[in-house]
């Protein structure tokens, strides 16, 4: 960590975090902004009654919107759409294909595309998802943090402002069903238990001369670089503990996920 002065009278902590450049994370990161709280920041306005008590939504969504601007360009510029089995064309589909089965397919693909051309390279030949290092304000996590929590409560406890936040989950269902307010809080959980904690200083030393080339905006195309066996384990401990966020409570989903780095 280190300091830098703000404001007068404020100290802002600065964070590094590891952030993975993949398209079902990055889902999640943007989902949290334009399915929730976008439309919280806009009920603030226009309905400012029918809010749970307690939430500062505009102060949530410039959070959100720092963290954003510390990505590199790329997990900025490109916001990924969800997988949708049905979207694919009839003519391309195998009848035999279960829907799960093609969800796992395309997201897959998609993997692969994200992964091609990362210049990240495992001992086994095996190109690998790109993560990026990035520096992040304290304070930004610990507003997004405060809003999840007075949310979760709200909805526990069926409290003021449920209807508002199960009006805003009804807008915007997910490819497979409709979503729920719980949900749409549940992308801002993913965001916080990848971004919070603190990566272990020995994985970031090991990982941190593979990270920094790929970051510089007049990099261009990264250098193949291909980890070393300790890089490796550092990664794949990385790739592992996003999977377990992402999917949590359920080891198959889980290994599933994280096989894809």
């Amino acid at each position: 960590m280190t300091l830098g002065e703000d404001t007068p009278g404020t100290v802002d902590v600065r964070c590094e975090r590891l952030v993975p450049g993949d398209p079902a994370w990055l889902w999640h990161f943007h989902r949290a902004h334009s399915m929730l709280l976008v439309p919280l920041a806009a009920a603030a306005v226009e309905q400012p009654a029918q809010l749970p008590h307690g939430v500062d939504p505009v102060a949530a969504l410039a959070a959100w919107e720092a963290l954003c601007a510390a990505l590199p360009e790329a997990l900025r510029t490109h916001v990924p759409e969800p997988v949708d089995p049905f979207a694919e064309p009839a003519e391309h589909r195998d009848p035999r294909e279960s829907v799960v089965d093609r969800v796992c397919r395309l997201a897959t693909e998609e993997r692969d595309r994200v992964a091609r051309g990362s210049g990240l390279w495992g001992p086994d030949g095996r190109e690998h998802i790109p993560v990026h290092l990035v520096e992040i304000a304290a304070r930004d996590l610990d507003t997004l943090a405060a809003l999840l929590d007075r949310l979760t409560k709200v909805l526990a406890g069926r409290l003021h402002g449920t209807a508002l936040l199960d009006r805003i989950a009804g807008q915007h269902p997910y490819p497979l069903g409709p979503s729920t307010a719980s949900s749409l809080c549940f992308n801002v959980r993913i965001l916080l238990d990848t971004l919070r904690p603190e990566p272990a200083p020995r994985d970031l030393a090991l990982l941190r001369p593979l990270l920094a080339p790929a970051d510089r905006a007049d990099a261009g195309a990264p250098a193949p670089r291909v980890l070393t066996a300790e890089q490796e384990a550092a990664y794949r401990r990385s790739a592992n503990r996003i999977a377990d966020i992402v999917c949590p409570g359920d080891m198959r989903e889980s290994a599933s996920f994280a096989w894809r780095y």
